[in-house]
């Protein structure tokens, strides 16, 4: 007797310990594929997609999120490996090496018999231990301690690609972190950081009170710099209207031709006398100024620049102080919005009011090959520029991710001012103090949390192994040094860039709220995984397809080449946030 077909064509399904065993296979060769990048010493990937374009990096997220996998339990780890990135920045490879070393102890434990449902309970207890300990291991500082933050950035970058850029790069970023930082409500909003990237001499990295933008003076014929600059932001046509839709004027004579062009050039023309009224002498829009509006503010000594990105003049708005004015002409009532209560020249005309912004200086400059525009000196910049210069694109976007990745630390401080030792020291710290409480657990829960610091142990052994020392030695080093102190060498971890054992204050410090969310993440990703013992695939291979930001999903015609972005095919949508890099 056959037994009867339950499922529809091509479902695939495997069930109990294999199940569990491919999940967790899976979710081990994802760790395996970034083990190598940990630490100051670790290794870049690259990673070449279907475009040919060429990635290389050292972020496990970045990587992570670039490959396409098929296998829902490799998923799983490389969305924690997300949620890390996206509530801390930091971390992303420490989360997945340790989920990776979860799974091979969660392994090794079935296959001496002991029941799934006891390694999850044993994991969450061990979690527990071991965000206990964390509390008890971190120090408490004051957010705004500018040694302590420098040596958090220093930590963070001493393992990233732009470590290169030496301690100069690192000042730029505290400065830009501080000077957009409240620090009384201890708040910090990364996207005020303007990161520009252009081709050029790694040394060259400057940071800039203010905003550039990759765009050159309208007419050449302007000055190429005024100083001390009155700004305008506008969200308002300087040229002709030009109709959405198909639209047609009925001319019957030359006159009305005449009349129809002088129309227009009045319109214009009383804008740009809305503009020198209000005394401004840079003009910023979002949309189109065209040659006779240029000729105007021309004579007047006026700058344009024109079609700025909407990011550009929100940035622009909050480092000058302007307001964006969305109309020129009166027709409207107020439009406007106050920003922070300087004493700018507010301007009245006919019931609109225009908040100039201010800045001591905004020049054209030869960046590279390329001219930009510097708005610089602003007085009190809630929005600042760094610029990045390296010599190839790949190295560019490497130096944006590594930068976003400090100033997510420093983000993390400033919003829970407390830290730990870094290379591995704070892992073996807590896998010290969960050996001793293992022994408060009776039966097999007791092996469990041994094997949970057993693997809290793997990352001071990688960081030391990608530093070329020997793992086994590092290890006992490690261990005695953690016990022989009855505690208080809290602190030893691994010197990746001295190849040694030694104590990791005061130099080499992370956020605590970092590793916090690490082993929660960790812990939680893998006992997803061990829950399931029973996997059906339903969906045809060939349907399904990811894009370049991560998200995936299966249509029919998957596979074929196509895009359904149409928004940026529009130009309606701006290049996102920081986030994709």
């Amino acid at each position: 007797m056959t037994r009867p077909q339950l499922f529809g064509e091509g479902v695939r399904r495997s069930t109990g310990n294999q199940a569990r065993r491919y999940n967790l296979l899976a979710a081990r060769l994802i760790a395996e594929l970034v083990t190598n990048s940990l630490g100051p010493r670790g290794m870049d990937k690259m990673f070449v997609d279907v475009m040919g374009e060429v990635t290389v990096t050292k972020d496990g997220a970045t990587l992570l999120r670039k490959i396409d996998v098929e296998h829902p339990a490799a998923k799983v780890i490389i969305e924690a490996s997300n949620a890390v990135d996206n509530e801390v920045g930091d971390g992303t490879t420490s989360v997945v090496v340790l989920a990776g070393a979860l799974v091979r102890r969660a392994e090794e434990l079935l296959a001496i018999g002991i029941a799934p449902s006891t390694i999850i309970d044993g994991y969450s207890k061990a979690l527990d231990i071991s965000l206990k300990a964390l509390k008890e291991i971190s120090q408490k500082c004051e957010s705004s301690d500018r040694l302590v933050m420098k040596r958090l950035a220093r930590t963070c970058l001493a393992s990233k690609p732009l470590s290169y850029a030496g301690d100069k790069a690192l000042d730029i970023i505290l400065q830009a972190v501080c000077s957009v930082t409240d620090f009384e409500k201890e708040q910090v909003e990364i996207d005020d950081i303007k990161i520009e990237e252009k081709q050029g001499n790694m040394t060259d990295f400057q940071l800039v009170s203010g905003v550039v933008i990759d765009k050159t003076i309208d007419s050449s014929s302007m000055p190429k710099a005024v100083a001390p600059a009155r700004i305008i932001l506008i969200d308002d046509d300087l040229e002709g209207k030009r109709t959405r839709t198909d639209a047609e004027i009925r001319i019957n004579s030359p006159e009305m031709i005449k009349s129809y062009s002088d129309g227009e050039a009045m319109m214009i023309r009383s804008k740009i006398q809305h503009i020198i009224d209000s005394g401004a002498n840079v003009v910023i829009s979002r949309k189109g100024i065209n040659t006779f509006a240029q000729s105007l503010l021309k004579e007047h000594g006026i700058i344009s620049l024109r079609r700025v990105k909407e990011n550009d003049l929100m940035w622009l708005a909050k480092a000058t102080g302007a307001s964006v004015s969305a109309r020129l002409d009166h027709e409207h009532g107020h439009e406007h919005e106050h920003h922070h209560h300087h004493d700018y020249n507010h301007y009245h005309h006919h019931d609109i009011e225009i908040t100039l912004g201010h800045a001591e200086k905004v020049y054209e400059k030869q960046v590279g090959d390329d001219r930009m525009v510097f708005v610089e000196g602003c007085r009190d910049p809630r929005s600042v520029t760094i610029l990045v210069r390296a010599n190839s694109k790949r190295t560019l976007d490497e130096f944006h991710r590594s930068a976003l990745d400090a100033i997510n630390v420093l983000k993390d401080f400033i919003k829970n001012p407390a830290v730990v030792a870094g290379g591995g020291a704070t892992e073996a710290a807590i896998a010290r103090r969960m050996r001793i409480e293992a022994g408060n657990y009776e039966g097999r829960e007791q092996l469990v949390i041994q094997k949970f610091a057993d693997a809290l142990e793997e990352i001071p052994i990688i960081i030391a192994r990608n530093a070329g020392m020997n793992s086994i030695d590092t290890l006992a080093e490690l261990r005695s040094r953690h016990a022989l102190s009855n505690g208080k060498a809290m602190t030893v971890g691994v010197d990746a860039i001295g190849r040694k054992v030694a104590d990791m204050l005061p130099d080499v410090i992370e956020p605590a709220v970092v590793k916090e969310q690490v082993i929660k993440t960790a812990v939680e990703a893998v006992n997803l995984l061990i829950r399931v013992d029973d996997v059906l695939m339903a969906k045809p291979k060939m349907q399904t397809h990811s894009h370049n930001d991560g998200t995936e999903h299966s249509h029919a015609g998957g596979d074929k080449e196509h895009r359904h972005d149409h928004f940026d095919r529009l130009g309606k949508k701006q290049r996102q946030m920081h986030h994709y890099y």
